[in-house]
């Protein structure tokens, strides 16, 4: 690596937020202390981040200072073929992490698994597992072992006379390996361990002859949850209550113990917490700096929300996702409770509980959601039109996205929900919906189920209500019945002028509308915009065109 490119920092509390790009030498970077090198290796991932490690002098320093969950996601982006070398580097706490989080299916070990990264630490070499077997807790090499062999005799046989003891010089156990791969994989690892580390060695083999698989599983499971619960990482179901109902009206702030306790011992988490960027409030507070505790704290909750929506912890797309999904909730709640007053938004963020600034961010969005999933229930629902049923479906869909339609050049898109603005946005479109359920139910002069017929594709509300005003102009009764394609030059003779609607045609269709529910003028402005696109390019010798996007049309 002749250089680096660097992008110009931002500091964001402890987030590292990236701008413009700048290349410095190799030179230059071993030339910076082992501080400012861990602070560039932060801001990369992946393949960038290992390049950067490895071309350091103080690699051996810098990788144990990097959060577990930071070096667990790089070592997934890298792949099994690199992943030795990092580890080889690794603390046994770092990857303590890693057998935690990638070995277990449900409450029992991985035979599968636990092989697979035995074999990623035979790789490392001698020396790291030397290390691996004075400070890795021996019940849980014990168990990994266990899974993959069984001790048929031990040292005792050599209070023996029999001549077969002689031929033992070579090990002081007889096993029986599960499998080829476990014998070459182990083998060679319990060579090492024999040899160098003796002692430990002794306490791991008569721990897997003395205890029994259950009770031994059950025991190294309980510590691994309790190693994961010091990140933030629970069950499922315990960490679902971030979900539970909340009233927003009666949510009082403040009241947080202090969690420095917590997060004394946690390196900083600031390289994950970075996988996205939070916005609004939540961007200027943390632009102003956040403690120790506080980044922490946040990625406790970023941890607990991927528990509770059961998310990949080794993917870096799905983190980064979940990680924009918690500043989204909590920008929404600091909003709500602060309005536009960041001092005030600084002061709620700091003296109330994280999770709790979450669970009213997700209520006030789930109020929202309540009412879209009961309009999706709706009998009106299967009449929508498409930017009627996009919304709803967007809203429902998981994460939820507001749903714009293209106005003029600008296409359509999904929009993260993020700030009080989206809600009120959110909060007119259902008003919108519901008004528009109200007309079709109660106020247009025919019943709409009745004009269902038995069509594959219903008509929509759009098409039934140009049918109506169609029928009404061509001297009919104002109902949805289905126009013969002859209608429709007629129709287009009648409300166009210069190849565009008329102006008293559109005010006409707006006043109708209008008169009967003024939340529905969106509604009178979508039917003449599919009224003047179907009618304006007709033409009345083309007996194959039909524009049904507009009517209904036998």
């Amino acid at each position: 690596m002749t250089k680096i490119t660097l992008p110009a920092q931002r500091r964001v509390g402890h987030l590292t937020l990236l701008r413009h790009e700048r290349d410095i030498s190799l030179a230059e970077f071993n030339a910076l202390s082992a501080a400012e090198q861990l602070d560039i290796i932060h801001q990369f991932q992946g393949k960038k981040k290992t390049d950067l490690i490895f071309n350091s002098q103080h690699a051996e320093t810098l990788v144990p200072l990097l959060h577990p969950q930071e070096l667990y996601l790089t070592i997934n982006d890298l792949g099994s073929d690199d992943a030795p070398e990092l580890l080889a580097l690794a603390s046994p706490e770092q990857i303590s992490l890693f057998l935690d989080m990638d070995c277990w299916d449900g409450d029992r070990l991985s035979p599968v698994l636990s092989l697979h990264w035995l074999n990623h630490l035979l790789l490392t070499g001698e020396a790291k597992l030397r290390q691996l077997a004075r400070e890795l807790e021996p019940e849980v090499l014990a168990l990994f072992l266990k899974k993959h062999l069984t001790i048929i005799r031990g040292i005792e046989v050599f209070d023996d006379d029999d001549c077969e003891n002689a031929k033992r010089l070579e090990s002081l156990y007889d096993i029986e390996y599960h499998s080829e791969d476990a014998a070459k994989v182990i083998g060679a690892l319990l060579k090492i361990w024999m040899e160098q580390e003796q002692e430990t060695y002794l306490l791991i083999m008569e721990m897997i002859r003395s205890e029994q698989l259950s009770i031994l599983e059950e025991e190294v499971f309980q510590a691994r949850n309790n190693r994961l619960l010091d990140l933030g990482i629970l069950s499922a179901a315990e960490a679902k209550t971030i979900y539970a109902h909340l009233d927003p009206e009666s949510f009082t702030s403040g009241e947080k113990s202090d969690f420095k306790l917590e997060s004394a011992a946690l390196q900083a988490p600031n390289a994950v917490l970075a996988y996205a960027e939070p916005c609004n409030l939540l961007a200027g507070i943390l632009g102003g700096g956040i403690s120790h505790e506080l980044a922490c704290e946040l990625l406790f909750l970023v941890n607990r929300k991927m528990s509770a929506d059961q998310i990949d912890y080794s993917d870096s797309q799905t983190v980064g996702n979940t990680v924009q999904a918690v500043y989204d909730t909590l920008n929404l709640a600091l909003e709500y409770l602060a309005g536009r007053n960041e001092a005030r938004a600084a002061e709620i963020f700091t003296n109330t509980y994280l999770a709790r600034l979450f669970q009213l961010g997700h209520n006030l969005l789930e109020q929202r959601l309540k009412k879209a999933k009961a309009l999706s229930k709706n009998p009106l629902y299967a009449f929508m039109d498409y930017p009627e049923l996009l919304f709803i479906d967007s809203l429902l869909d998981s994460p939820a996205f507001i749903y714009q339609a293209a106005i003029g050049e600008t296409p359509s898109s999904l929009q993260p929900i993020r700030t009080i603005r989206d809600l009120g946005q959110i909060d007119l479109r259902l008003e919108q919906i519901a008004a528009l359920d109200r007309l079709f139910d109660t106020r247009l002069p025919f019943n709409l189920e009745h004009y269902q017929g038995d069509q594959d594709e219903l008509p929509t509300l759009a098409q039934t209500f140009n049918t109506a005003v169609a029928n009404q102009l061509l001297g009919r009764s104002f109902n949805p019945d289905p126009l013969a394609c002859s209608d429709l030059g007629e129709l287009r003779s009648r409300t166009f002028a210069n190849s565009q609607l008329t102006d008293d045609f559109k005010q006409q269709v707006s006043q109708f509308i209008y008169e009967l529910d003024d939340r529905c003028a969106f509604f009178s402005r979508f039917c003449l915009e599919l009224w003047e696109e179907a009618l304006g390019e007709f033409n009345r010798q083309d007996d194959g065109f039909y524009p049904t996007a507009a009517f209904i049309v036998e």
